[in-house]
């Protein structure tokens, strides 16, 4: 199922955070500790979903995909090892899940050909929710993080609302780093570019 039995080169000084308490809890996982993955659970389940969420865009789809990816790893916990970035392997592996999930469908696909780029959809709540209070800026802003194309809605969504670095999407998509940053640049420009009228753009969060 993807990204789950993925061998993933951690070696990397970007995974070497070893006093991270999610990789500390996952080792006592591996342990067969209930607990410590419950722990786990606990803290990644709301975020998982939330992102699941955004690529199929149904509620039972999303739980169930996200349920899946837990079991999984518990199942295969000493199979996999050392995990020394847990929330970026969890978030691999749930947008890996979502995607496999697509190829087995036969009607609608909110994702390219290429089953590598996911069509995520903004919504004036989340915006409000991340917070823009001006319900017609809030309007403008959705439609104009909308229209940006596949790839650099999910770059954006990642890098602003989920506050990840450009290391970690580039982990997350399997996009190269560089290609991650221009990306999120071409997104920014045509925010801009969208939105050069309206003065309230200066104090917006993601900084267009």
């Amino acid at each position: 199922m993807g990204a789950v039995g993925t061998n993933i080169n951690y070696n990397y000084p970007f995974f070497m955070n070893m006093n991270d308490q999610l990789a500390i809890r996952w080792e006592k996982t591996r342990q067969g500790d209930v607990s410590e993955f419950g722990a786990i659970h606990h803290e990644l389940y709301p975020v998982l979903y939330h992102y699941v969420l955004k690529i199929t865009r149904d509620e039972i789809v999303s739980q169930d995909l996200v349920q899946e990816l837990f079991i999984k790893m518990w199942e295969r916990r000493e199979r996999l090892g050392p995990i020394y970035n847990v929330r970026v392997y969890f978030f691999k592996a749930a947008r890996s899940l979502a995607l496999n999930y697509f190829k087995s469908q036969k009607n609608h696909l909110p994702i390219a050909e290429d089953q590598r780029e996911i069509d995520l959809a903004f919504s004036q709540e989340e915006i409000w929710v991340n917070g823009e209070n001006d319900v017609e800026f809030n309007r403008l802003l959705t439609l104009a993080l909308n229209a940006l194309p596949k790839r650099q809605k999910e770059m954006v969504h990642l890098k602003y609302f989920d506050g990840w670095t450009y290391e970690q999407i580039a982990e997350v998509t399997g996009i190269n780093y560089q290609s991650v940053v221009n990306h999120v640049h071409r997104a920014m420009q045509q925010l801009r570019t969208n939105l050069v009228d309206d003065k309230r753009v200066q104090s917006c969060r993601i900084a267009v």
